[in-house]
């Protein structure tokens, strides 16, 4: 089976549609199908990457693509050059290299054939991808540069426009016009500074005027608290202030965008309209700055915080009630209709799920074949020094045949019988790793789960320490439970366990 990768990259021009783009990539690519193959690639065959991303991870159809290469069926991957299987990082590089070179799939160009069984094609290809990295960095740092000195001039340059306005083009350049919305925004000013108002009241008054926000169907406090203090309806420019930040855990790359200090900031005059006045935006300012803030060094009470949530999306929150007793509840229940918990019953619901849970495993733990762990990492031991032997051999080899010793067809056959003990040699390291991980990760999740179910039963641990805990065992709880007069109504959980 031949198959078809299609991406678009920078250097394609800014200016050009991603689907004119791949359009001419696939004439230049079945013509050479043709041509090479004898049949052009079936559209079942063609993988085209509509958002392309600087990683693995960001593009959908090279992970497709790759879990595709273990099937062993996929002869030969096109593309139009070998950079567009991968600009990204060096472990990307590496990912993509040893898929392709394991799995013993062709690399296809109309320019050349990358076989990575072979050391120098292996090499071409690994040159190839890293100028295609280097390529990368220099352009993000021109455009970099080129978006600090589009805000200094004034200029709207994020992809999404705040509340109020729309995003227009004047010229090269993009800029804010004031829109249908800009009405609700001067509305929260005059509400929050001119009526006093909070910002649960402010969501309130909103949602009884039938005001929309984008992308719900009512207003949260965090969204109004964003708009109250966003210098662009002064017709400000901020850059900067959510700065994008890279960080390496759990063997990943995570993207996070923290608030910078406000020293961090780039603040310029914009080219939009102000839609409020500078006196009420520092007046909101003030007002936010001499609130008393309770609640911020209060104690975690909440064992089950970041994790539970109403099936509406919303996280639960941990409240008294009048009686003293603590319920557990959406904290949009007027809008989603998802009655309240007793604390101690939906607490015993989630050990009985984790019950069920640990059931499900030591039944599966019990029908599986229990390898000796010892005997399992000798097995692997020597079948990794088997493979340290066969590249050993593979380099004389090519030494052999660079000094002449070896002619071309001895060579192609003893490195074919190489190639061939080198593939079983991987195959077996994967079958023996699989067989040991496999039950350890088992026993590994069985510790975990009774763990945190004596946690959450424990008087004596603190909710902080449960809620650290339990968030290595449990990914999300989600919760429903239909509104109704009396408690008698059941409530459904979902426990999904971090795998």
């Amino acid at each position: 089976m031949h198959i078809m990768y299609l991406r678009k990259s920078r250097a394609d021009g800014e200016n050009e549609r991603v689907e004119d783009v791949l359009a001419r990539h696939e004439k230049i690519l079945q013509e050479f199908a043709v041509k090479s193959y004898g049949a052009p690639i079936p559209e079942e065959h063609i993988f085209r990457e509509i958002v392309s991303g600087e990683t693995i991870a960001a593009r959908p159809q090279m992970s497709r693509l790759l879990d595709l290469l273990q099937s062993g069926d996929v002869e030969a991957v096109l593309v139009v050059d070998p950079q567009r299987l991968s600009r990204g990082d060096l472990r990307d590089c590496g990912t993509i290299i040893r898929a392709f070179q394991y799995t013993q799939t062709l690399v296809a160009t109309p320019q050349k054939v990358y076989d990575l069984t072979e050391k120098f094609d292996r090499k071409f290809l690994e040159m190839e991808l890293m100028r295609g990295n280097d390529y990368l960095e220099y352009v993000k740092e021109i455009m970099l540069r080129g978006r600090l000195a589009s805000v200094s001039d004034g200029n709207f340059i994020g992809s999404v426009p705040p509340f109020g306005y729309d995003k227009v083009k004047i010229g090269k350049s993009y800029t804010l016009a004031e829109n249908q919305e800009s009405d609700a925004v001067r509305l929260m000013f005059e509400l929050y500074v001119n009526e006093g108002l909070g910002f649960a009241a402010i969501c309130n008054r909103l949602n009884e005027l039938g005001v929309k926000p984008r992308k719900k169907e009512y207003w949260v406090q965090a969204t109004v608290k964003e708009i109250l203090a966003n210098p662009v309806y002064v017709g400000k420019i901020r850059w900067n202030w959510r700065k994008t930040i890279k960080q390496y855990r759990d063997g990943e790359i995570t993207k996070t965008r923290p608030k910078s200090p406000e020293e961090n900031w780039i603040l310029v005059d914009g080219k939009h309209p102000a839609l409020v006045s500078e006196e009420l935006f520092a007046a909101a300012q003030n007002r936010r700055g001499t609130a008393p803030r309770i609640q911020q060094h209060r104690a975690l009470v909440n064992p089950f915080a970041g994790l539970c949530y109403c099936e509406c999306g919303s996280a639960m929150v941990l409240k008294p009630c009048t009686n003293a007793q603590l319920r557990i509840m959406c904290q949009h229940q007027t809008h989603c209709h998802n009655k309240s918990a007793i604390y101690q019953e939906f607490e015993e619901a989630v050990v009985q799920a984790l019950q069920q849970s640990a059931a499900d495993l030591e039944a599966e733990y019990a029908s599986k074949e229990k390898p000796s762990t010892a005997y399992q990492e000798n097995l692997i031991a020597g079948l990794r020094r088997e493979l340290v032997e066969i590249e050993r051999q593979q380099e004389k080899l090519y030494d052999l045949l660079e000094r002449g010793i070896y002619t071309e067809p001895v060579f192609l056959q003893r490195n074919a019988a190489l190639a061939e003990r080198r593939t079983e040699t991987e195959a077996a390291i994967r079958q023996a790793s699989i067989k040991m991980t496999s039950t350890m990760n088992l026993e590994e999740r069985l510790v975990k789960i009774r763990e945190a179910i004596h946690c959450i039963q424990s008087k004596t641990i603190t909710p902080k320490s449960k809620n650290d805990f339990l968030k290595t065992v449990i990914s999300r709880i989600t919760y429903s439970r239909k509104m109704g007069r009396y408690d008698r109504e059941p409530f459904l959980l979902d426990v999904s366990l971090i795998s």
